[in-house]
């Protein structure tokens, strides 16, 4: 759906709504003009209640004067087709606590407002408002307010009007401008829910001084009760965590339903209301192991058409996720199948950028069959990320790396790096000789697109881009190691300079290695990756990432327990690891625990800016 269609299906314009919105004539419905005359009480008519808000908000994708904000209502009836919803929002120097912002609301001190919007059945009755971006909202006429620029490093506290019900309130952070002395987020992906609870958002949760959260995919999964985790065996307060729909998404409404199941999730709630998400997909958000024109885990025909199901999958993913659709803010010369493109670029004034990638879907071409014999993970002619996606890819390189980013992330779905495995005997026998039995073994990582990386990686290196850091998900693990275009030589003490580093995140709840099984793996793997610095293969947890002109330190951090309700959030301290890069080196250095510096920046009185 294009930027502007968006809009003009949200936004309600004046008295010209009627001609933008259509509402049927089922009872219940009224004309979408009628939507700026409804009293209170006859908008309670069309919600359910006190459930209205039961999907709770959310943020993401900020910049420095903007912010997308989401909500879901929940209509009286399936005869109802749009519900008018408002927006209301104060603007804070710095976090302020739930109390004083509960109290700011209530007395209606420095509260500016917003509407109408339409939650309407076209977009799930779904609402998303990219909230300060003038530009796009130069053609609404509001019925209350006016869209105006957010401060740049501010909070922005927002919530949901429907009628007498309110939501929850929400809070998101712009990011900051020019010079940028100091940013922390969170680095998470792939949380199945029969799995286990979310124990690991409320750990994240429990960090307050995060700009952001950087969501890597795996939101969610589509597989059926059983077939990956028995949701049943999890309970809380009598309802269990079996998917809805209980069966496999296939249809539209599977994908509907299973992305408003995980909305009501507590944790999770939680932690759309604290912090902004950049979120990007990865397979599972269609199903496993996708790819641009199939999937393993589709059958054609039996399932139906692929491209079908992707998009009612990549559409219900747009409704239900808080981010900014990227079409119309494209290069003209540069757009694909608009529905599918969800790389971006974000940035914190001149400390970083963060491009988010799709690896998974708009330009892969399926995976190799046979790891390390299969000659066609070496073929230039097959792709990882499309041409398009490559060359808007190195154009944000490029801009990057003049513009003066201290540090560029690359946010994206499978492992950049090199994994490779030998046999153990081989390896204690024959030593440096045993390099040519080296074999990588997962195709669906940029091993498998071997060509696709090579040519990223000499591109990097041909600008002089420093300081490069890929973040990564969906292995279920953690991993943390220097990027080389070649890393095999180092077992021969060869001399090479690494490029960049990648720090893995493991899951939320997937399963990794099992006992005994994760720990032999674990000592096997630096004897034929020595590039690989760290690794962690059955904990649950996320990376913090702390970052300041000087340095970056990534702290692995895990849950004791993601299947004890009375453990939600807490952590196993004895795991945390911690790495330090430092500007300029692109070298991991293992460094002590211990509490990181706060830049003097994030100590500024708390002030309500536009409070009278």
């Amino acid at each position: 759906m294009h930027r502007r269609d968006f809009i003009s299906r949200t936004v309600v314009i004046g008295a010209t709504l009627s001609s933008l919105v259509a509402c049927g004539g089922s009872s219940g419905s009224t004309t979408g003009a009628q939507a700026l005359r409804l009293t209170a009480a006859e908008v309670d008519t069309l919600t359910a209640g006190e459930r209205a808000f039961e999907h709770g908000v959310a943020s993401g994708d900020p910049t420095a004067d903007s912010l997308i904000v989401w909500t879901a209502v929940s209509p009286a009836s399936s005869a109802i087709d749009w519900v008018p919803v408002s927006l209301e929002y104060i603007t804070s120097s710095q976090s302020l606590s739930e109390s004083a912002v509960v109290q700011a609301f209530s007395e209606d001190r420095g509260v500016q407002r917003l509407g109408a919007f339409l939650a309407h059945r076209v977009r799930d009755f779904t609402v998303k408002v990219d909230l300060g971006n003038v530009s796009e909202y130069a053609d609404a006429s509001f019925s209350q307010g006016r869209m105006q620029a957010l401060p740049p490093g501010h909070y922005i506290y927002y919530r949901f009007v429907a009628g007498s019900q309110v939501s929850r309130i929400g809070r998101g952070r712009t990011m900051a401008v020019a010079p940028v002395a100091q940013a922390r987020f969170a680095v998470a992906s792939c949380a199945n829910l029969p799995a286990g609870f979310f124990s690991v958002y409320e750990l994240i949760n429990q960090q307050d001084d995060l700009d952001f959260v950087v969501h890597l995919g795996d939101y969610l999964y589509e597989y059926g009760e059983g077939e990956y985790g028995d949701g049943s065996a999890f309970q809380r307060n009598g309802v269990a965590r079996t998917p809805e729909p209980a069966t496999e998404m296939i249809a539209e409404q599977d994908y509907v339903q299973r992305h408003a199941q995980y909305k009501r999730d507590p944790e999770l709630q939680k932690l759309h209301s604290l912090f902004a998400m950049i979120a990007v997909w990865d397979d599972h958000e269609i199903t496993n192991d996708s790819y641009r024109d199939g999937a393993e885990n589709h059958t054609e025909g039996e399932e139906g058409d692929y491209q079908v199901r992707k998009g009612h999958a990549i559409r219900a993913y747009f409704n239900w996720m808080p981010l900014r659709e990227q079409f119309e803010r494209m290069p003209e010369s540069l757009r694909p199948d608009p529905r599918e493109v969800i790389y971006r670029r974000l940035r914190v004034g001149d400390l970083l950028d963060i491009i988010m990638l799709d690896t998974r879907i708009i330009g892969r071409d399926k995976q190799p069959e046979t790891p390390a014999i299969d000659p066609s993970r070496f073929d230039a002619n097959r792709s990882l990320l499309g041409d398009d996606q490559r060359q808007w890819l190195q154009l944000q390189l490029l801009e990057a790396k003049n513009q003066g980013a201290h540090w560029t992330f690359l946010g994206q779905q499978v492992m950049f790096g090199q994994l490779n495995l030998v046999e153990l005997p081989q390896l204690q026998v024959l030593g440096q000789q045993a390099l040519g039995n080296l074999v990588s073994v997962n195709m669906d990582q940029w091993d498998g697109y071997v060509a696709e990386r090579n040519n990223l990686r000499n591109f990097i290196r041909a600008i002089g881009l420093d300081n490069l850091v890929v973040l990564t998900g969906d292995i279920h693990t953690s991993w943390a190691m220097e990027l080389y275009e070649n890393p095999a030589l180092l077992i021969g003490g060869g001399l090479e300079q690494p490029f960049g580093v990648e720090l893995v995140t493991p899951s939320v709840t997937s399963p990794g290695f099992p006992d005994g099984v994760a720990e032999v793996v674990s000592l096997a793997v630096p004897l034929a990756n020595p590039h690989i610095r760290y690794n962690e293969l059955k904990s649950k947890g996320f990376v913090l990432v702390d970052v300041t002109p000087e340095r970056l330190v990534a702290d692995w951090r895990y849950v004791q327990s993601i299947t004890d309700e009375a453990l939600i959030g807490v952590e196993d301290l004895a795991k945390r690891k911690r790495f330090q890069v430092l500007s300029g080196t692109n070298r991991l250095i293992s460094a002590t625990e211990g509490p990181l510096p706060v830049a003097p920046s994030r100590h500024l009185p708390a002030v309500v800016e536009i409070a009278s």
